[in-house]
């Protein structure tokens, strides 16, 4: 009998120690999952605060402002328009022969840059920039 009575002492005993145990581990479980809810919410106000900052940084009237000072952009003229066709197959497309390869395959300029060419091409014989 006095053996069971021990053997009884001993599980409640170890009851005990598991018990405490688990209060530990879990207190330390509670502080972590507040420390990570601080920081969560650190990172909302920060996220927060960066969307603030890009739409600021992001207003028209600023970069409108930006580009004056910086640029110096003048609006756009005339002739600085052209119709599709224009960019599409441009005046100054023609076949160029490519001496670099063995297999001179003719190959066609874009019309865009055709009309770069021809815009500088005229603009060095009117002296305009």
């Amino acid at each position: 009998m006095r053996s069971l009575c021990l053997l009884a002492f001993g599980c409640l005993v170890g009851l005990f120690a598991y018990t405490y145990d688990l209060k530990i581990k879990t207190r330390a479980l509670e502080t972590d999952a507040r420390e990570l809810i601080t920081a969560l919410q650190d990172e909302s106000d920060f996220l927060a605060l960066m969307r603030a900052e890009v739409s600021y940084l992001s207003r028209p009237e600023r970069i409108e402002e930006m580009a004056k000072k910086t640029l110096k952009l003048e609006p756009i003229s005339s002739r600085q328009l052209v119709p599709w066709s224009a960019v599409i197959a441009g005046p100054g497309a023609s076949a160029i022969v490519q001496p670099s390869s063995s297999f001179a395959v003719p190959a066609r300029k874009d019309g865009i840059a055709a009309l770069i060419e021809n815009v500088s091409l005229q603009s060095a014989v009117t002296g305009a920039r």
